[in-house]
């Protein structure tokens, strides 16, 4: 893998595109403090995925984007792109990168509202592709690939399990640690997918016992519905067969009377056609009056228009007079002013030309001076020379006086530094053998406080477990709250699942006629059924609905025409027949000749009886219908009674039972087990109806359970939470009393220790004491030896001083001489500085002047063009203004023509109303007449529609029940034969043969056994037909989840395989690799440290793969017990001795150091630049660095500058080295011997610009 180019945008202080190029070898990024050098490697460190604002010196991540400067405006994106070659397949694999890529560009791009995004050559991808990309590489956010100043604390004071990172990306175990995480997780999952799926596969096995039985039952019923669903439309079907019958003789009878009407209707017709045509010329005749009105308002509006743009052109004619006149006076003005300026340049010419003849005279005085300069200088170096052999003699004398006086000192310093030290010695000893009095009194304190805290601890550990306690008890009764609730929401559930079916039974009219619900569905102005109009308690129901019977269905409107267009959209469309009631036609019951209504407790009929429109509560629109049905109907106990109270009444009333059993006016009993009872609420309309409002009632009363059941709950979990709150702060409290006692115990140990030390400093201090009373006596003897060879130096330095007086008088005449002539020098380079200035200034007027002149001949060229410009513009507002003026004068005209046009329509618009007024007269008078017909018919109908309805309703039945029509049914001979049980067994024998009333079938004995199925049907309950295929769905539902957690247990245990042969993978990797490591280390730093002693050290030997690693570092001569004692250089060769011991084992592609050389000195640098050499085969590297050492072994240089303030900017210098490369400390010589060529990284501009060239040589020069 090799770093070919890095590219930033709007990074930092990198506003503008800037592109870096990386060759094999050494690059040098250089600069001053603050110009962005390092902002280079933040952008490489964020560009691989880094997500710590902090690690890029930002508090949050759009830091990162350029923040604007004074003259630019922030940024809303930061882009950083990463171009590399030779990437192996392996790794771009990882990243799902195609392998037809021979080079790949990596880039990140972060906006200011927080979004992010990255990309692999310009496909958008996810940080993870990028991390698999780089994993195993040596190359990453966190590796050993970018070192700043900053990391080498970081990496030698970190935590020993933190420094595992580098060790690991070394090893190349990252990519498997991540498989590992990844394993982990899926296991996790599965563990959760487990639970889950054990928990369905109960819940399915218990459901699978419950549908079973369901399932068996369902089977059952079916078997009964077969055997009644073929026995009740044969009957159907016989009923069908007479009710076809009489309505063909109803039909008949209507025939005359549709002849009748159909004859007048054709007359009327034939009228208001002839009214339409009239209405249609009428229509027309409006369009055309509309139509010539807005024609004359067009022309208006065409004519004003053209009027305005008139007035507009005469406007813009005054504009462009006056535009003539100005561009003529500035025309006048620059001719004037161009006279003046060709006058000044010709002037200047002149003075040029006596200025250069000046400016040569005196160079030449300026030569004559400088060379009596260079004689007088001549003679001072001789003097000099003579001077400095003096010098040096006495200063040889100096040296050795200040030398022996210095040592004469040193032994008097030495000699008080004892003293004091002895005076010190004797304060610290009575010191320290205060402190270890104090001490003993310490230790016995903390032995007494520790015993307190342990006591405290106790009693606190018995308030928490009192407290866990309590919360154990609430937990369960949370739980039997939350099954509590969860039973009242099932149940509020189910009643609403009831509530909404009864809804939608009753919104689809379920129950009701075709007809009837097609007359609701197609007429507006309906006012529902009758049914929709009453109520009824339960009990009574099946007596309403007996009598009532197919009244219910009923449909209201509020006048005859609207029944009259429902039933005829009904026989149009062919949607079946319905009632239809109006109600203005409805009757009061006192003006209905065959009512009665008789008080609740009438003994002239039923003196135990009740009245039927006493149990019903009707609307008041429908009270004059319902009379009429239910004024002579009364409710008795059994036929029975109403046998006994029709005998006794003698007059025009009707009985029924409360279970629907009738005894009509007539003495026709009707009854029988096909009755409704009240509580089939698919058929049963009144009962569905009291269903629905009695669910209403208790879903509202469960919802009041439901209140109830969650407030306990959230009472509970409220008191759960404060237990949890003390719990919580219980336990704090008891930790941090245990670590106050482990804190006491640390400081009680400590003191012990620090007792011993105590006692050790004390015999310490006796014996510094006697040694240096042993000291004083020796250097007293050498202090007196010192003092006579100090005489004999001084007297040489005497007479080496007496020469240097001499030399220097001969040397203050001739400097005197060199000061006059350097002084009458330097005039003359003034008066030549100041000609020169002048020269130069009046040059730099000429060259304005010359601008201005070529200006000004621009402006009059400009100006006369706007003139003929002008003069354009002015006749076409002229030909504009005569055309307006022809166009007003025709539109005019037009509108005259088109006003008198609309006079004449209007006129024939009044004789098309009169026509149309006098047929609508005549056509009224027929209609009258028309209507008369078609009442006698509509009576007529009204029983031929009754006969229809009840035949409809008899199909509507059926076909409801068991979607068949009945006129499709074949009429059978239906034997009936018992079986063993007392069930009966149908079969159905077809024959053709048999007239329509099938004299061979017992039709009683078909009613009697459809009765006793349906009794039987009844009496089985609730039935759920879909059991049957939940059951075979939940069995199927069974077997896919144990297939499930077969599988899951076999993926869990691929799982544990794949992670255990993860681990000892890693585990082999990692032990080869730091084993390596660690011997490169030691030999690493040796050779660096010339000697000394480091290791490397893992905490736990058993768990290799999560034990911390410990550094250990000693330099030669120094006796360290920790690694943050050595100094800044020492840390930083040490981190060197790391890296490149990682690097023998797993080179890193690309290495970039920031400011890594910072704290060495010049020997330690040298050896840096030596091993750092020996790499270079391996590895690029990109070097941040101020050394002058470290940039002469750069391949490449590039310079950071700040030209604009706030905005970095890059130059580069490309070295070509020559073929003997010089090695060792000499290689600083290697700036110097090699050739440089300037060349500009800016995509914004390809040239240096001059400030651009003088930074890159500034960066040179140093």
């Amino acid at each position: 893998m090799h770093l070919k180019n890095l590219t930033v945008l709007g990074f930092k202080s990198f506003a503008d595109k800037t592109s870096l190029n990386f060759e094999p070898g050494i690059t040098a990024i250089v600069g001053p403090n603050g110009c962005g050098k390092s902002n280079v490697a933040d952008a490489i460190r964020w560009v691989l995925g880094e997500q710590s604002a902090k690690a890029l010196r930002g508090g949050e991540m759009a830091d990162v984007i350029f923040n604007g400067t004074d003259k630019r405006k922030a940024y809303g994106m930061a882009e950083v792109s990463l171009t590399l070659s030779d990437v192996d397949e392996e790794q771009l694999k990882a990243a799902g990168v195609d392998l037809s890529f021979t080079e790949i560009t990596v880039t990140r791009r972060v906006l200011r509202d927080g979004g992010s995004e990255y990309y692999i050559n310009k496909t958008q991808c996810r940080l993870r592709d990028i991390q698999q990309l780089f994993m195993g590489t040596g190359v990453g956010r966190a590796s050993y690939s970018i070192m700043a100043q900053g990391n080498i604390t970081q990496l030698l004071s970190s935590k020993p399990e933190d420094r595992r990172i580098v060790f690991e990306e070394a090893a190349g175990i990252t990519k498997f640690k991540a498989q590992k995480r990844e394993a982990l997780r899926k296991l996790d999952h599965t563990d959760q997918n487990l639970l889950r799926v054990a928990d369905l596969v109960g819940e399915v096995k218990r459901q699978i016992g419950s549908l079973q039985r369901q399932a068996g039952k369902a089977k059952r019923y079916k078997q009964v519905q077969t055997e009644l669903q073929l026995l009740e439309t044969q009957l159907a079907r016989h009923e069908y067969d007479i009710l076809q019958n009489e309505i063909q003789d109803r039909h008949s009878a209507c025939e005359g009377l549709q002849q009748q009407y159909e004859e007048s209707s054709q007359f009327v017709l034939k009228n208001e056609e002839e009214i339409r045509q009239l209405r249609s010329r009428l229509a027309e005749l409006d369009a055309e009056i509309s139509a010539s009105q807005q024609k004359g308002m067009e022309l208006k509006n065409q004519a004003d228009r053209h009027e305005g743009r008139i007035q507009f052109n005469r406007e813009r004619l005054v504009e462009l007079d006056h535009q003539n006149e100005r561009a003529l006076s500035e025309i006048s003005q620059a001719e004037g002013r161009k006279l003046e300026v060709e006058a000044e340049l010709e002037a200047l010419a002149h003075s040029l030309a006596s200025a250069d003849q000046d400016l040569q005279q005196k160079r030449d005085a300026v030569e004559e001076h400088l060379q009596v300069v260079r004689q007088v200088e001549s003679s001072i170096q001789s003097r000099q020379e003579a001077f400095r052999q003096v010098q040096s003699e006495s200063f040889t004398a100096t040296q050795a006086v200040g030398k022996v006086r210095n040592e004469i000192s040193a032994l008097d310093f030495q000699s008080q530094s004892h003293a004091k030290r002895l005076e010190k010695l004797s304060s610290e000893k009575i010191q320290l053998e205060e402190e270890r009095t104090s001490q003993r009194v310490k230790l016995d304190q903390f032995s007494d406080t520790v015993e307190a805290d342990k006591k405290a601890a106790h009693d606190q550990r018995e308030t928490v477990e009192q407290r866990q306690a309590r919360l154990k008890v609430l937990q369960e009764e949370i739980q039997a709250a939350a099954e509590k609730l969860d039973s009242v929401l099932q149940s509020q559930a189910e009643k609403r699942s009831q509530l909404r079916v009864l809804k939608d039974l009753e919104s689809s009219h379920e129950g009701f006629s075709e007809g009837a619900v097609a007359a609701m569905k197609e007429a507006d102005t309906l006012m529902g059924s009758l049914a929709d109009h009453l109520r009824v308690e339960s009990k009574f129901v099946p007596a309403i609905e007996s009598v009532l019977g197919d009244f219910l269905q009923v449909v209201l409107t509020e006048s005859p025409e609207a029944a009259r267009e429902i039933l005829g959209l009904l026989r149009d469309k062919k949607a079946g027949s319905a009632s239809v009631a109006s109600v203005s036609m409805m009757q009061k019951v006192s003006e209905c000749s065959f009512s009665h209504s008789p008080t609740t407790h009438d003994p002239a009929y039923s003196p135990y009886g009740l009245a039927a429109l006493t149990v019903v509560e009707c609307d008041p629109i429908v009270q004059p219908l319902l009379d009429c049905l239910l004024g002579s109907v009364y409710i008795v106990d059994d036929l029975e009674s109403a046998a006994s109270f029709w005998r006794e009444s003698g007059r025009c009333v009707s009985f029924v039972t409360s279970q629907g059993e009738t005894l009509s006016p007539c003495g026709v009993f009707t009854g029988g087990g096909a009755l409704s009872d009240g509580k089939n609420l698919t058929t049963s309309i009144l009962a569905r109806k009291n269903k629905i409002a009695e669910l209403e009632e208790q879903v509202a009363l469960v919802q009041v359970e439901v209140s109830e059941a969650s407030r306990k709950k959230g009472q509970i979990a409220s008191e759960i939470s404060s237990i949890q709150a003390g719990l919580q702060e219980a336990q704090s409290e008891l930790k941090a009393r245990e670590v106050a006692i482990a804190t006491s115990e640390g400081e009680y140990r400590a003191l012990k220790t620090s007792s011993q030390v105590l006692e050790q400093k004390i015999d310490t201090v006796v014996y510094e004491i006697q040694s240096l009373s042993d000291q004083d006596k020796e250097l007293t003897e050498k202090r007196e030896h010192l003092k006579v060879q100090l005489n004999q130096i001084v007297e040489q330095e005497k007479t080496a001083q007496e020469k240097l007086n001499e030399l220097n008088q001969e040397l203050d005449h001739f400097r005197q001489e060199r000061d006059r002539a350097q002084a009458a020098s330097t005039e003359s380079k003034v008066m030549l500085a100041s000609e020169e200035q002048s020269v130069a200034a009046q040059k730099r007027q000429k060259s304005p002047l010359e601008q201005r002149n070529r200006e000004l001949a621009q402006a009059l060229e400009q100006r006369r063009a706007e003139i003929a410009s002008v003069l354009q513009k002015r006749e076409q507002c002229e030909s504009e203004i005569a055309e307006s003026e022809s166009s007003v004068e025709r539109f005019s005209h037009e509108r005259n023509i088109v006003s008198e046009q609309t006079a004449g329509l209007l006129a024939q618009k009044r004789e098309q109303d009169g026509a149309i007024q006098q047929r609508d007269g005549i056509l009224t008078e027929h209609r009258q007449r028309l209507n008369e017909v078609q009442n006698r018919k509509g009576m007529l109908e009204v029983e031929l529609a009754k006969k229809l309805s009840k035949l409809e309703n008899l199909c509507n039945r059926i076909e409801e029940r068991y979607q068949i029509a009945l006129d499709q049914v074949e009429t059978e001979n239906v034997p009936l034969n018992s079986l063993p049980e007392g069930e009966a067994s149908t079969e159905a024998e077809p024959r053709p043969d048999l007239e329509i009333f099938d004299v061979n079938t017992d039709w009683d004995a078909v009613s009697e056994r459809v009765q006793a199925l349906q009794k039987k049907m009844d009496s089985m309950g609730p039935v759920n037909l879909v059991a049957i295929e939940e059951y075979e769905e939940t069995e199927e539902r069974y077997q896919f989840l144990t297939q499930q957690y077969d599988d899951l247990i076999k993926a869990k245990d691929e799982l544990m395989t794949v992670i255990n042969r993860i681990n000892t993978q890693t585990r082999e990797m990692f032990i080869q690799t730091f084993n390596q490591i660690r011997e490169n280390f030691q030999s690493m730093f040796t050779e660096i440290f010339d000697g000394g002693m480091a290791d490397l050290k893992l905490h736990d030997d058993e768990d290799v793969l999560e034990s911390g690693i410990d550094i250990v570092a000693r330099p030669p001569g120094k006796k360290l017990q920790s690694i943050s004692l050595l100094s800044g250089g020492e840390q930083t060769m040490t981190a060197v001795s790391l890296l490149f011991a990682i690097y023998q084992v797993r080179p890193s592609p690309f290495c970039v150091l920031d400011e890594l050389d910072a704290p060495l000195d010049e020997s330690n640098i040298n050896r840096f630049i030596m091993i750092l050499e020996r790499f270079l085969n391996h590895s690029q590297f990109i070097i941040i660095t101020h050394n002058k050492r470290t940039i002469s072994i750069a391949d490449i240089l590039y310079g950071v500058t700040m030209q604009e303030r706030g905005v970095s900017r890059i130059v580069s210098v490309k070295f070509n080295r020559e073929e003997n490369k010089i090695a060792g400390p000499e290689s600083s010589g290697r700036l110097a011997n090699s050739k440089a060529t300037l060349q500009s990284s800016r995509v914004s501009d390809d040239g240096l610009d001059l400030e651009a060239n003088r930074s890159a040589k500034a960066i040179l020069k140093e």
